[in-house]
This record gives structure tokens, sequence and C-alpha cells, in this order.
């Protein structure tokens, strides 16, 4: 008796996360058997992960489902979750725009999409939050091309563009762009400013931690007694905006803020218990869109309320570019537009066995 349960899966390196990629009718459809599933083809609950297929890291436990959709003017939907490392929990309440990269690829490479000569355009829904993406791969002869000359910071290798167009991205879980009412609470005597635009975000300034903001993501993942004064104040904002209890979901995400010597602004992105060592591609849309509305902490840092241009984020790697354009009722934001290009790199192409007594 084959006591291994074979599931097929491509795995891909997508912006600067990578994680399996899954068509939903391969999957189980009872959601508790679906997340065992996912648990033990990541190797969770295990802080090495060494069993399976994640790298011990948030940026490396996240796992893509991806199915042909049925609504009209969108090519597939994609839902995404984050796979906790040392709990059982997978959690498919926020989004991720770098695991986002590879659906365009993933999609074409599975027929979902027909390639085009030259490039395919591949219009997405993100059942997580509701967004629209449009994505334009590159297909030379019909095929997903890989290499490239494209540069991202926190990837060491070059890859092919694939444009990004993040549609609809106002109010992404709770409907509003700031969901406690106000643009800047003060909670714990802490000011910070609740944010939801394509990733709902928390955004504290980082000198109120006694910080510079230029810290590294290694030395800020030492400072336990920083991340549980943060979370301290995010469990209650969750309560707050009607998430309830979030000890146990990665959203809101968390980030630090200072002025940025090289771009728009400075930024330490937290996933929320640990600081990402380069930045999420929804998070600095989230950012643009904070920094771009008056009355924000953001504010402090950046003040250019232009409705078109770039905005570039300064993270522990690198920086992170996005271009926006924004429309405004009188002063404020009721709708963004962010694009991006970025690049994936298909790592394996086949099947990830799964324990059966795992699933029990």
């Amino acid at each position: 008796m084959n006591d291994q349960l074979k599931i097929p899966c491509i795995f891909m390196r997508s912006g600067t996360s990578r994680g399996p990629y899954f068509l939903k009718d391969d999957l189980p459809e009872d959601i508790k058997t679906r997340d065992k599933v996912l648990l033990a083809v990541m190797g969770s609950p295990d802080n090495r992960q060494i069993d399976g297929l994640g790298g011990a890291e948030p940026v490396t436990s996240k796992v893509a489902i991806i199915s042909k959709s049925d609504e009209e003017g969108i090519d597939v939907n994609y839902q995404f979750a984050q796979v906790k490392i040392d709990e059982p929990i997978v959690d498919t309440k926020p989004s991720c725009g770098n695991i986002l990269v590879g659906v365009g690829p993933y999609s074409i490479e599975k027929g979902l999409v027909e390639a085009q000569e030259g490039s395919t355009k591949v219009v997405i829904r993100d059942v997580n939050t509701g967004m629209k993406i449009e994505e334009l791969v590159r297909t030379p002869n019909k095929i997903v091309a890989y290499e490239g000359d494209l540069k991202i910071d926190g990837v060491p290798n070059l890859g092919s563009p694939i444009d990004i167009n993040f549609l609809e991205v106002i109010g992404s879980k709770t409907k509003k762009l700031f969901p406690t009412g106000n643009k800047i609470d003060v909670i714990d005597g802490i000011e910070c400013s609740m944010v939801d635009s394509a990733m709902p975000m928390l955004l504290f300034r980082a000198k109120d931690f006694g910080l510079t903001g230029n810290e590294s993501h290694l030395e800020l993942n030492q400072k336990q007694d920083l991340i549980d004064k943060m979370n301290s104040i995010r469990l209650k904002v969750g309560k707050m905006i009607g998430f309830g209890d979030v000890s146990k979901s990665v959203i809101p995400k968390m980030a630090l803020l200072s002025k940025s010597e090289t771009g728009s602004i400075r930024s330490r992105y937290f996933m929320p218990w640990q600081c990402h060592s380069s930045h999420a591609i929804t998070g600095t849309v989230c950012l643009a869109t904070a920094s771009k509305s008056k009355g924000t902490i953001c504010n402090d840092f950046y003040s250019d309320f232009s409705d078109e241009g770039d905005f570039s984020v300064e993270h522990p790697t690198g920086s992170l570019k996005i271009k926006v354009r924004i429309k405004r009722d009188s002063d404020e934001i009721i709708d963004v537009v962010a694009t991006t290009t970025r690049h994936a790199r298909l790592i394996m192409s086949g099947e990830v066995q799964v324990q059966k007594s795992l699933l029990k």
C-alpha cells in the first residue's frame, strides 16, 4: 500500500518570495483536509521545516492556489496561503504580491491561459482581497521566458520582466482606507496609522521605539521586546477594525517608517512576527497610498501629494519601486492604480509527496 499522496505541483521563486503553486482541483475540497495537506507539504509545524518544501522563513513558507475563473473578464482566481512555520496554522486572509508575480507564468504553464506570440496578458482575481490584477508575461515563441535582464533587489539573478497592474486595491479586507476611522490613532502611548490598500498595514514611526529605522532585518529580529510591543498594539487594532483576535493571523502587517536617503520612504516591514529581508509589493502599494494621504504618520517623512508618478521604498536589501495613479474626491483618495515590474523563476515541476498519516 502506497503511504504517500502525490500532488501535482510547480515550485517557483516569485519576486522575493518562493513556494509551491497548486491547481485548486488537485487539492482536497474540504478546507481542514486541504490545510493538513499544505502543512505537510511545507513541513510545518517545525522551526526548520526539514520534512517539507518550506525554507524556515515567512517569505519561503507561502502557497498559491490557482483555478480557472468563471467571472467575465477574469482569467484565473488566485488564493494565497501563508503557512505558519512553528504552528499548525494556514492563514488565507492576507494576500501576497510577491507570490502573485508567479501566477501569470504558472497559468500559462498549466494551460489555463493560452500563450500569445511575444507577450501574454493574464487577468487575475485575488480571492483573498478582491483585488483585480493584470500581468503581462513575456512569451517569445509562445513559451514563458524566465531568462532576462531585469534586476530586482533581494534576488541574486536577473530575470524576464513581468509587468503588474494592481487595480481595485482600496479597502482590500475592511472596505475602508482608514478602518479605525482615523488617520492617526494613539494606542499604548504610541501614534500609528492603520491603512488598508492592497494589504492592511499598521504603520509606526521607528523613532517612537527609539530606533533610527536603518537597522537591518537581522538586527530587528533580535529585538523581541520591540516585536512584542508592536504586536500588543496590533492585537488591539485588530479588534478595533473588526478582525477580532489576530494573535494567530498575519494581518494586519506592520511597518516601522523613517526618512529615506535614497527613495520616497524607508520601511522595515514585519510579517508580522519577523522583519522581511526586503518588502512586500502589496505592502508597498499600501505604503504609497498612506504616504499620498494627508494626515498620516507617513507625512513626517514624505510630502509629495502629486497624483501620479514613481514611489520607492528603501528596505533592508535595496529598494522596491512602483508607479502610482491616484484619484481623489476633494483631498481623500478614492482609487489607486499601482504598477510595478518584477520577475519569477520556475524551479521545479512535478509532484510533491505527502505522508498520508499526517492527514488523519
